[in-house]
């Protein structure tokens, strides 16, 4: 009996060991950064800007790093496409501004990306490659620029980044 109790306390250090150690492992060996922000109740309000540290993300000297943003959405969302402004300071101190249109939805109002249970994700490249001077520190902040105040059927944005080839 005692020899049983230990073996399944074993397991069990051991299942929990492995769920502690999972996030570490889940990510492939390029992807350096993910990091994403809910919208409370999927209402994104106009002055509610998004925010994402990247603190001291080392880089071999000879990698690039490419930028992407996370949207999802769910049915509820009135439009096909999504008007972003975002600022960063990756690529030096000071803060550069982007303006980005993203189609959520094609012509006959199909919803692009992948799709489960109501909830929408697209992946949008954003920065195609850039080759930092070591680690990669900065800030990026991302705000709606729709007119709908809040707006609606915005689940998460997030960003990711991931080692690029380089060539």
């Amino acid at each position: 009996m005692t020899a049983l109790r230990i073996h399944t306390t074993h397991k069990l250090l051991l299942a929990l060991v492995g769920m502690l150690l999972l996030p570490m492992l889940s990510c492939s060996r390029e992807e350096v950064c993910y990091r994403f922000r809910h919208i409370d109740g999927g209402k994104w309000h106009r002055d509610s800007v998004l925010l994402f540290g990247v603190d001291s993300l080392p880089i071999a000297d000879n990698q690039r790093v490419q930028v992407s943003l996370e949207i999802s959405s769910n049915h509820a969302y009135p439009y096909r496409n999504l008007w972003l402004q975002i600022e960063h300071n990756l690529t030096d101190t000071l803060f550069h501004t982007d303006t980005l249109q993203v189609m959520l939805a094609d012509e006959s109002g199909h919803w692009r990306g992948s799709s489960a249970g109501g909830l929408c994700q697209l992946s949008v490249p954003w920065l195609a490659s850039f080759k930092p001077d070591g680690a990669v520190t900065g800030e990026i902040r991302i705000s709606h620029l729709m007119t709908d105040d809040p707006l609606p059927g915005i689940e998460k944005v997030g960003v990711k980044m991931v080692v690029a080839d380089n060539k």
